[in-house]
Order: C-alpha cells, then structure tokens, then sequence
C-alpha cells in the first residue's frame, strides 16, 4: 500500500560518475549514500518522456538508499520507496536483488520488474530469505484516464501474495471474489477498496485486487506466476483490470513488480532473492 507524497528528482554530478538521486517528501532533502559503481545512460528502448527518472539506465549493480528512486537496472525496472526509517534495495543487473530494514515506524516498498504490466506476462522468481516481509508479492497498476473518477475499477492497484506476514489479511476487510488454480497453487480473490489515498495517480478513491494462495509459497525453489490467471479469475468476479501499460497516471507509469512491503517493521529484517522473465517464447 504505497503512500505517495510529492517527489523532487535531481542529478548530482560526481567525480567520474553520475548518480540518480530521487528525494521524496516536501521539507528540506536529505543527505543519502550514493549507490555503488552506477553509470547512468539513455535507454535507447525506452521512449518515456513524461517520467524523466524512467529514462535512466544503471548498467552495473547498485544500491539505492534513498526516500525514493526508480528507474532501470540492466533490462529491470525498479521502484525503490519509503516514507522514512531505514531500508536499502540492491540490485543486480539480472534481476538479483536483496532488501535490508531497520526496525522503525514507517512503509517501506521496493523490488525489480518492468516499467509496464502486460496480461501475458510469466513472472519467474525465487527466494532465498525472508527474515519477516510482510508482503512479498507481484504489485502492480492498472489505469484508464477516460474512465470517470468516481468509478473506483478507473484505477486499480493489485497484488499476488506469495508470502506476507499476519499483520494485514485483505480477506478481513475484502470482498470474496473466488478460488482458483494456477500452475499448481490454489488461490482465493478479494476485492478492498481505498478512499482518497495516496496513488500513482495523486490521491484517488481506487480499488484493490487480490490473489492469496492457500499457503505461503517456498524459499529458496524456482516458481512461476502465471499473470493471465489472476486477470481472468478477477474478470470471473466483474473486477475488470483497465490499461497496464501508459504513462498517463500523474507520479508513475503502470508498473509491475515482485516487491517487498514492510510497513511499522518491529525489528530488523531482510529479504531477497532473483526475479526474471519466465514467459514462453
């Protein structure tokens, strides 16, 4: 459930190297550490001109630090966002990557995946740790400009658990969708509702979709989440999911991530793993 708060982006220029800093809040930026060997580049693949911080390319591993950044490492997308506290995302360029929390009162939301959701989509991961996420899960957006505001399906923001903690269960306060079984794993969908939160779209009154399996999904094993069965299981229900793939929302494009929540995090804890393309050719 990220909060999103008004954001500065600036390049700061240092000795041979050009680091991407992203600054969320509305006081005074904070001093944060510089990511490890980070050459930036134009995305020549990209033709995103509306998020200026989409168009850069990191081309070696890097760890972000900061209140917020996003951009791209190697062919990944990543989205890396706290409203405070203390918690780190670094990443490979092959879609390898391990997050690090402080215990503290704060959100904290980050992991790899791509710029834009797409239906047919395969997502390939596996996880080697979880000292106590309490999300890990695909996190995405959904947005029709042309539908009107006041239907909350004109922006939807969803989730495929894979593991979490029992901090938040969307079931308690959800509407039930139904149960299904995609590749092996039997899920059950709900349906929350946001009123005038924080959205990738400014504040907003938006829908959530959710896919919970019936239990928490391995460490340390290769899976495979089959997009396209989660899209249609919430169609079953009338939860239509609009576009996955503009820049037309107002602070970020529909992305689709694996990322790690942690939100009020009672002590330390990390989580990591590898994420990939995993769809047939």
């Amino acid at each position: 459930m990220k909060n999103y708060m008004c954001q500065t982006h600036f390049l700061k220029n240092t000795i041979g190297l050009l680091t991407f800093l992203s600054v969320v809040g509305c006081s005074t930026a904070e001093k944060t550490t510089q990511p490890t060997t980070v050459k930036v580049e134009q995305t020549p693949a990209l033709t995103i001109k509306k998020f200026k911080a989409y168009t850069q390319k990191f081309t070696n591993t890097t760890t972000l630090t900061q209140n917020h950044a996003t951009g791209h490492i190697g062919e990944y997308f990543f989205t890396h966002w706290k409203d405070g506290g203390s918690a780190s995302l670094n990443m490979q360029t092959n879609g390898t990557f391990n997050v690090d929390w402080q215990g503290g009162g704060y959100n904290y939301v980050g992991g790899p995946g791509w710029h834009y959701g797409d239906e047919n989509r395969v997502i390939g991961y596996r996880f080697d740790s979880d000292s106590g996420a309490n999300f890990i899960t695909v996190y995405g957006w959904g947005y029709d400009k042309n539908m009107a505001k006041t239907d909350p399906s004109h922006l939807v923001e969803y989730y495929i658990l894979q593991r979490w903690s029992d901090a938040y269960e969307p079931s308690q306060n959800g509407v039930f969708g139904k149960k299904f079984v995609s590749n092996g794993v039997e899920y059950s969908t709900y349906r929350t509702i946001r009123e005038e939160k924080p959205s990738i779209n400014n504040t907003s009154t938006f829908y959530q979709y959710w896919s919970k399996p019936s239990q928490q999904q391995p460490l340390g094993v290769e899976l495979e989440i089959v997009f396209a069965d989660h899209v249609k299981a919430w169609a079953d229900s009338g939860w239509v999911l609009p576009n996955m793939n503009n820049f037309d929302a107002s602070d970020d494009p529909t992305y689709q991530v694996m990322a790690v929540e942690v939100f009020n995090p009672p002590a330390d804890g990390t989580a990591s793993g590898r994420v990939w393309n995993a769809t047939p050719k």
